[in-house]
């Protein structure tokens, strides 16, 4: 009987304990259920913003707003002793998930056990909780404003270069050391800053500097002592000589390291009047038009007979559309922005320095120099082959706006030809080997003749505009002078 009142009063124990415990439970619960599960609790701070009893999507607007008014704070770059300014708009600033951070507000207090959104929310009215932003730049466009504001602020390195001191003879100039922006590091300090410092105000962050050494140094340049391959070519005068002097300006003095490579459309271009080109005469479809630039492949085209005199090795390399007057057959080298290059790499083992200049007597001259490893005795000629040629031929085109019966040249008549370069190498002046290094197709142009119909009498027209049919010569000869007796 002990035993069972022992058991009984036991069972009644607990059966009190967790009756209490469902009591306090579910008064728990129904306290931590009064707060609106549609609204931000009391003292809930995104960042520095008060989100305090906002819904979902008041929230969202709230934050976009605070974000539009971080984005006017302007940032101080230091870079060294100088500085650049942008605004964190400029630099790309944004939230990494504004959605995530809007949803964590609203589920504070309300998310996990009873007890520990009772926890969470009685510590509310001790103290606000703030849901951590989480700002980021934009990489690209932050790269960007570092690259215009603050990297020009740096003292960049400078290149050993060479001045020719007379025919011949250079000097050789000193490199110098300097320093530049490490963007990426920057991008990242700034963002750490934001992230852990920054008051949301007006900002100032030192940028990171890196030493930065000059590519080409003094010493590489001592080994440039020999004469590697000359070429010239008559200037000529009028615009075109001036678009000659400016690309020949723009490579003159380029020094190529072993294994670099040269883009002559690159280097010469953009071709227009800011650049220092005049409108000249060049080909274009088959005729000679005047554009700016016009003439820039006899440029090419002279260092491309440098080029291979020094026996470089050619990458790219393209024949005009007609042949040009100024080198043999598959001699020149013709270039257009973003069409035709011609592209040409060091394969020497050490530097090559490209000296360019039009002389006294009118020739412009690319002499390229280096270390000559060639064997002693070793020299290279390089001979045109025709192959082929188209004679052109005599075109008769009505012109309707001219007088009848006038006839009027048009055109840059050209005879069609298909070349072949050969490159001959000879050892003690003994021809040693012979190859073909490039074919070349040159089309015809044909000689235009236009012939006008133009009268008030539509009969007259009509005899000339049939003659011109035939393309016969004396048959439109004829034909006009029959229109102009009537």
């Amino acid at each position: 009987m002990k035993k069972q009142r022992a058991y009984l009063v036991c069972g009644l124990v607990f059966v009190c304990f967790f009756a209490v415990c469902g009591i306090v439970y579910g008064g728990l619960r129904h306290y931590v259920n009064r707060f609106p599960q549609n609204r931000v609790l009391q003292n809930v701070y995104i960042g520095t913003l008060d989100v305090s009893g906002m819904k979902e999507k008041e929230a969202r607007q709230a934050v976009d707003a605070h974000h539009q008014e971080h984005l006017g704070n302007m940032v101080t770059m230091g870079v060294g002793e100088k500085s650049a300014k942008a605004s964190l708009g400029e630099l790309g600033l944004k939230y990494k998930d504004a959605d995530q951070l809007v949803k964590q507000a609203m589920d504070y207090g309300k998310k996990g056990s009873v007890v520990q959104r009772l926890r969470e929310i009685r510590g509310l009215s001790k103290e606000k909780h703030v849901v951590k932003e989480a700002m980021r730049l934009d990489p690209e466009t932050a790269k960007a404003v570092i690259n215009e504001r603050a990297v020009p602020l740096t003292v960049r390195a400078e290149n050993a270069y060479i001045e020719r001191t007379g025919e011949g003879s250079f000097s050789v100039v000193e490199e110098k050391e300097g320093y530049t922006v490490d963007v990426e590091a920057s991008i990242e300090s700034m963002e750490q800053f934001i992230e852990k410092n920054w008051d949301h105000e007006d900002l100032s962050v030192d940028l990171t500097l890196v030493k930065e050494e000059p590519k080409i140094k003094a010493a590489d340049l001592a080994t440039i002592e020999d004469e590697l391959g000359s070429f010239s070519t008559d200037a000529g005068g009028g615009d075109r000589w001036q678009n000659l002097s400016t690309g020949v300006g723009k490579l003159n003095g380029t020094i190529l390291m072993p294994g670099e490579s040269l883009s002559v459309c690159d280097a010469t271009a953009p071709y227009d009047a800011e650049h220092g080109y005049v409108e000249a005469g060049s080909y274009e479809n088959g005729q000679v038009v005047d554009s700016y630039g016009g003439g820039i492949c006899q440029v090419s085209t002279t260092l491309y007979n440098a080029v291979l005199y020094a026996e470089l090795q050619v990458d790219k390399r393209y024949p005009h559309s007609m042949l040009v007057n100024y080198v043999k057959p598959s001699r020149d080298a013709a270039i257009a922005e973003g069409i035709l290059d011609f592209v040409f790499t060091n394969n020497y083992d050490t530097p090559i320095y490209i000296a360019g200049e039009i002389d006294a007597a009118n020739q412009m001259r690319f002499t390229i120099y280096g270390k000559d490893t060639r064997p002693e005795g070793r020299t290279v000629e390089y001979e045109s082959e025709t192959l082929e040629t188209e004679e052109y031929s005599v075109v008769y085109k009505e012109d309707a706006e001219a007088a009848l019966g006038s006839m009027e040249y048009s055109g840059s008549p050209h005879t069609g030809t298909t070349a072949q370069l050969w490159k001959v190498v000879y050892q003690d002046g003994v021809e040693e080997s012979r190859e073909v290094i490039n074919q070349s197709v040159y089309e015809k142009s044909d000689q235009i003749i236009l012939v006008g119909t133009a009268s008030d009498d539509p009969a007259k027209s009509k005899i000339v505009r049939d003659a011109i049919a035939s393309q016969d010569q004396a048959q439109i000869s004829a034909a006009i002078s029959q229109a102009q007796s009537l």
